[in-house]
């Protein structure tokens, strides 16, 4: 049997092997959230630009022509191709497939419930028995390495900055919606109890466009938000920013959406369990930014 490896006639050399490409790591918009995350400081400027446009705008990157997303984003129609090309995918059809999952999922009757969510956290700790891990076991677990990063990754000029800010402001309102309103509500408590002019955007009987209309320059508008984003507060902080007023937003990573109107910017870990986010590190920055301002 004849065992040499063939060769090119013409050079002499050995064929190359073709590589073998990775299949796409992020198959849902949380894995996908999660994988920007992750290799966004390694991305170009204008792949940068395209990773926070498309979080910024979940709806028009699911539903819009890439002719129309590269027009709108500033970019050329290929650049959305290395986009993908850039996190595994073959081209930008499957990243858009991914968006258009969760515009589906945001249907009634589609989206997981929030007990479907503990059915799942039960069926994990049942196999998780074996090491005596409980529910309380498993979230002091993540809430303390959240706390851990927390630490470590704040900046002490950005809180000096952001607590500056606070105080020369004519007046401060603060914004979180769902998961994000015990934070923000806690942080108007705490101003409202040093004195402070300070307004907590509610957005009661739908006049959440009406009270950030209110802001102009002098205020400061704190807005905290994490995936998935809502796209009226995302609306609001633009509003806000075109008003005048300065922004100090606390979210989850460089890739967020709110980075790009932010003066000051606060990364806090949100680690997650079937779903359900750590909230620890951002009640313990909001606390920290309160009682700074006493």
């Amino acid at each position: 049997m004849n065992n040499k490896v063939k060769t090119n006639q013409n050079t002499g050399e050995k064929p190359k092997r073709m590589a073998k490409k990775k299949a796409p790591t992020a198959e849902t918009y949380g894995e996908l959230c999660d994988l920007l995350s992750a290799r966004f400081d390694g991305l170009s400027n204008q792949l940068k630009k395209i990773s926070q446009f498309v979080l910024a705008n979940p709806n028009d990157t699911a539903l819009k022509t890439n002719a129309d997303l590269a027009r709108q984003i500033g970019v050329q129609p290929s650049s959305l191709i290395r986009f993908a090309q850039a996190l595994d995918y073959d081209g930008f059809s499957e990243v858009q497939a991914i968006f258009k999952d969760r515009l589906v999922r945001q249907l009634p009757g589609v989206a997981e419930s929030y007990s479907d969510r503990i059915q799942d956290l039960r069926r994990e700790q049942s196999d998780k028995n074996k090491q005596s891990l409980t529910f309380l076991d498993t979230f002091i677990d993540i809430n303390r390495s959240a706390l851990e990063h927390l630490g470590k990754d704040i900046n002490p000029d950005d809180l000096d900055t952001a607590i500056r800010m606070i105080k020369g402001a004519d007046s401060v309102y603060i914004l979180g919606q769902r998961r994000s309103f015990p934070a923000a509500s806690f942080m108007y408590y705490g101003m409202s109890q040093l004195s402070i002019r300070s307004y907590l955007v509610d957005s009661v009987g739908g006049l959440l466009k009406e009270q950030i209309n209110q802001m102009g320059k002098g205020d400061v508008l704190i807005s905290i938000t994490f995936p998935k984003y809502a796209e009226d507060v995302l609306s609001a902080i633009r509003t806000a920013k075109e008003r005048g007023a300065t922004i100090i937003s606390m979210t989850d990573s460089p890739i967020s959406p709110v980075v790009l109107e932010s003066d000051v910017c606060f990364y806090t870990d949100i680690s997650t369990v079937s779903g359900f986010r750590s909230f620890a590190a951002t009640m313990c920055l909001a606390q920290a930014l309160v009682i700074n301002l006493g």
